[in-house]
């Protein structure tokens, strides 16, 4: 992680004008500039209107029911209240903390500038930013401890090229499996190289790179972030990636099963601890976790227990495994999710100690430093928006703490009285509206809208598929015309 994970927003905020230290209108010293106003809906998809930076300070709205929209909008609702409204814009409120240049958005050639700000809809409530926001202000607010959540973790996507000529067949860059092979990596190494240097410049830290285990499957892990910024860093390198591979002719996919329907698939595991104020201050210039946590205390460490695990440790991971089926909505929110289960994808809601087929794994040593105390929460596939799946995991969490639930035995079986995780979307739907206490936390108008959404897209697939024998590459296909290009 840089230094100052603070710094590459705020070099941009000193580039941009219309506020208190900065310029004034840089496109009039540097060309033309243009912003980005951009929110995430629920697919983790970016939906913009571009503004010249003249403007930045002119409202900007945009359609209010926009999260209504599928994962392509050949699927687009229209929720009761916003018809009832006479389908009305909402303002975009920006959120000017997130402004940042896009390098590889500008077009040097052109003498084109182009930022981004994430931005919510006025009003709304139930946007996925917004949404995590708040569990994690609740999050820092209970009991009175100042808990931070710290979240990094891993991205595998899939690189397609065209098939032929069309735009509309595609076919893995590379064949696999060729795991960690230097061969098969240096097939898409230049990309690799150009996409670290763009993304090192907007704050978003890659630890690694290398080949998975599928065909044209990369996996990048990330250096972890504070809050907010550690979804916002997901979200970023998500839409960058596919924005990156685009201009080049081809296409950056983390739908979790872009070919075939069985076998492995794009795994969006996200690693996690919580940290109050407290620490030593001090950091290890070699650690990417010691660098950020300068005077915190990692509140899932213990030195006394035997495991290392504190008993706030253990309460909050009782949450998440307490309403793992319901999160299964928002970890896995496609069809093609639940082909990675059983395939170092979890089935059950257990936990084990540096167990890779558990649903959360856990590292932990009573000796060890802090910061080799965290939770790896293995549900999420890589088409999981971030925003929302770290809202329901601290929503979770939080249960676990507010009823001090004990943690189960460690690598429990469905036979030991581990809860099984929904096989299919339409199941995992029904768990979440079935929870009455994500429900509560999250939003029953978001629940209802997301819920409508995705069942929007499972009719769109069972559309796609009349009149077809239903075989495997007719359901592939059907999957890829809905999540290929945008997810």
């Amino acid at each position: 992680m840089a230094a100052s994970p603070q710094a590459p927003r705020a070099e941009s905020a000193r580039l941009s004008n219309g506020g208190a230290g900065r310029e004034k209108d840089a496109s009039s010293a540097h060309g033309r500039e243009y912003i980005r106003f951009e929110v995430v809906d629920f697919h983790c998809k970016a939906l913009s209107k571009v503004v010249p930076a003249r403007h930045r300070d002119v409202k900007v709205y945009m359609y209010s029911g926009a999260l209504a929209y599928g994962a392509n909008q050949e699927v687009m609702l229209l929720p009761d209240e916003i018809a009832a409204a006479g389908c009305p814009n909402a303002k975009l409120v920006p959120d000017w903390s997130t402004e940042q240049v896009l390098p590889w958005a500008c077009r040097p050639s052109k003498n084109i500038v182009v930022k981004r700000v994430y931005c919510e809809m006025e009003g709304m409530k139930l946007g996925p930013r917004s949404l995590c926001g708040r569990m994690l202000a609740e999050l820092k607010s209970f009991d009175g401890k100042g808990y931070e959540l710290l979240a990094g973790g891993e991205l595998e996507f899939v690189m397609a090229k065209c098939k032929d000529g069309s735009g509309e067949v595609w076919e893995p860059m590379f064949n696999g499996p060729e795991i960690f092979t230097t061969l098969q990596s240096c097939k898409a190494i230049d990309f690799c190289y150009d996409m670290e240097r763009h993304m090192e410049s907007v704050g978003v830290d890659i630890l690694t790179m290398n080949t998975e285990y599928g065909k044209g499957q990369l996996e990048i892990t990330f250096a972890p972030k504070f809050g907010i910024e550690a979804p916002d860093m997901t979200a970023t390198f998500r839409t960058g990636t596919k924005e990156m591979a685009q201009d080049l002719g081809l296409r950056a996919t983390f739908m979790a099963k872009p070919f075939g329907v069985s076998g492995v698939g794009n795994g969006g595991h996200m690693n996690f601890s919580i940290w109050m104020p407290g620490g030593v201050r001090g950091s290890d210039p070699n650690d990417v976790v010691s660098r950020v946590t300068s005077g915190k205390l990692n509140a899932f460490h213990s030195s006394e227990d035997a495991k290392g695990l504190s008993p706030a440790a253990r309460s909050f991971l009782a949450g998440i495994l307490a309403h793992a089926p319901a999160l299964e909505a928002l970890c896995s929110p496609t069809p093609p999710c639940y082909c990675r289960h059983g395939n170092w994808a979890p089935t059950v809601a257990n936990w084990g100690f540096d167990d890779r087929t558990a649903c959360v794994r856990v590292k932990a040593d009573r000796r060890g430093p802090q910061g080799s105390c965290y939770m790896e929460l293995r549900m999420p596939s890589a088409a999981a928006n971030p925003y929302l799946v770290l809202a329901g995991l601290v929503a979770s969490g939080l249960d676990g703490l507010q009823q001090g639930l004990d943690l189960p035995p460690e690598r429990q079986t469905k036979a030991d009285g581990a809860a099984a995780l929904p096989t299919a979307l339409d199941e995992a739907l029904r768990a979440f509206e079935a929870d009455s206490y994500l429900v509560s936390k999250l939003g029953q108008r978001f629940v209802r809208w997301y819920v409508d959404v995705k069942r929007a897209e499972l009719k769109f697939i069972e559309e796609r598929l009349k009149g077809t024998s239903s075989t495997d590459e007719d359901v592939s296909a059907a999957w890829q015309a809905l999540y290929f290009e945008f997810v």
